[in-house]
């Protein structure tokens, strides 16, 4: 072992447990061990059978770090001991932020005591970078908020005259991201799009459109992508440069789809009808509201109630809804007539772009800007989607 990687030792001591301290029936299918009070297996319904004590020894752990996560055989457990059975085989990963993962086996053989000290060897800055990329790229299947069935508010009296009247909007329930499309999760898409095609783009775009977000004049050019890859270090910072066709093909990709304005109204207001998604009053240090972009996320106090996050200024963002100075004679745009709506305010908006009403009607559907952006809704649960399967 390299003297220079970080030596962190964590010890392991396993001891012969004469009473069972934590789980004493064993699942005869899946081998998983219970605690004594549950009868039947919750993973496949069968009967549990009870384990004798000196079956039984009890693995600790000593000196971890704090925010570690151990996993056994491929579940998390939330406390430092563990009892195992004498004669089954054990996989154990520990995980650390900053370090490569320590994976060993554990075999109890006999009642007997077992130091192991495996290294977590440090990961260098571009390994931990690689590493919370893959992290953010990922967050798009699972980092959904559920918006709840039901009745709700859209529409203000005392914005301008195309947000009027307030009306109510009935919905069946869905679950839009928590954050914006980042670089990292467009990366992917764009990456399936040269492997596969452009099987998920709306039919009226054109033929072989390039998705790659990019413009040519001189100021968006430090977040135009090149070869595929997004500006450096800015793979946790929505996707801009986009038009809705980008928005709609990955949103497509995803599983997912593109939010009505109503859907995005509601997700932003939620069931108080605040002006904005924390409240009435306009907040600078809720919302991004300054020189360009930034990270996703970066104002945590401006999420709403359902902790649904940057629904006000960083990047205003794309809707499926075309737009009608009536919002009642609104209807879905299809790709060749009418403007999509964009919702939310950006960066270079004021107080009164970001309200969650306002409606921006002026955007072309092959408007490509570094002010927009999008996320998606899903009629399913996160844990139903395929992202990249049509």
């Amino acid at each position: 072992m390299n003297k220079n990687l970080s030596n962190l030792l964590i010890l392991l001591l396993l001891i012969l447990c004469p009473i069972s301290l934590f789980a004493d029936k064993n699942c005869p299918s899946c081998n998983k061990i219970f605690d004594n009070s549950i009868k039947f297996c919750p993973d496949d319904g069968n009967k549990l059978i009870d384990i004798p004590n000196d079956n039984l020894i009890t693995l600790g752990f000593k000196s971890l770090p704090d925010g570690a996560t151990i996993n056994i055989n491929g579940e998390k457990i939330n406390n430092n001991n563990i009892d195992l059975m004498v004669g089954r085989t054990y996989k154990i990963e520990i995980q650390v932020d900053g370090y490569k993962n320590s994976l060993f086996i554990v075999s109890p053989q006999e009642k007997n005591k077992i130091i192991v000290e495996p290294y977590l060897i440090q990961l260098s800055p571009e390994e931990n970078r690689n590493k919370k990329i893959t992290e953010i790229a990922d967050s798009q299947y699972s980092d959904m908020i559920e918006i709840k069935a039901g009745a709700y508010s859209v529409g203000s009296n005392r914005g301008n005259l195309d947000e009027r009247p307030v009306r109510r909007y009935e919905t069946r329930g869905f679950w839009i991201d928590r954050t914006e499309v980042t670089c990292a999760q467009y990366k992917k898409f764009l990456e399936d799009i040269e492997k596969q095609g452009h099987k998920w783009c709306h039919p009226n775009e054109s033929k072989n459109k390039d998705h790659t977000p990019f413009h040519t004049y001189a100021w968006a050019q430090k977040f135009s992508w090149t070869g595929g890859q997004p500006p450096y270090g800015m793979d946790d910072y929505p996707v801009v440069l986009v038009d809705w066709f980008d928005a709609y093909a990955y949103a497509n990709w995803a599983g997912k789809r593109l939010p009505t304005e109503n859907e995005w109204e509601i997700a932003a207001r939620g069931t108080t009808g605040n002006e904005y998604p924390w409240g009435n009053n306009f907040s600078l240090d809720r919302c991004n509201v300054g020189d360009a972009p930034v990270a996703v996320g970066t104002f945590p106090k401006g999420a709403t109630p359902n902790g649904i996050l940057d629904m006000a200024g960083n990047v205003c963002e794309w809707t499926s809804t075309a737009y009608d100075p009536k919002p009642n004679n609104s209807y879905n745009f299809g790709g060749k007539y009418g403007l999509p709506i964009v919702k939310g305010g950006s960066w270079d908006d004021n107080a009164k772009g970001c309200r969650s009403s306002a409606r921006d009607n002026k955007r072309s559907p092959f408007h490509r800007s570094t002010t927009v952006g999008f996320r998606c809704v899903s009629d399913y649960s996160p844990n139903l989607l395929k992202p990249g399967k049509k």
